[in-house]
């Protein structure tokens, strides 16, 4: 996925340069896509691990001991919805 600022036209969209991304900007989006890409992986490789990975990484959480009670709680409410994870 990319997100790229456009103007949108006759022609279809039309992207625009933004320039360099400041160091704590560029920080917060590789975090961000670090967290998702270890869910993605996590859910097709069926990895608890990568699942706690990325609950740990997430700044919603931000700490192992609270992203196992997290992820814990969630397996449990989603029952049936998630694959089983090892």
């Amino acid at each position: 996925m990319v997100e790229v600022a456009c103007e949108l036209g006759a022609n279809g969209p039309r992207p625009l340069g933004v320039g360099n991304i400041p160091q704590f900007h560029l920080g917060l989006l590789v975090n961000q896509v670090s967290v998702e890409k270890l869910l993605v992986d996590a859910f097709f490789e069926h990895s608890y691990q990568k699942a706690l990975e990325a609950f740990t990484l997430s700044r919603l959480v931000g700490d192992a001991k609270k992203a196992r009670k997290v992820l814990d709680a969630l397996i449990e409410a989603n029952k049936g919805m998630w694959p089983e994870l090892n």
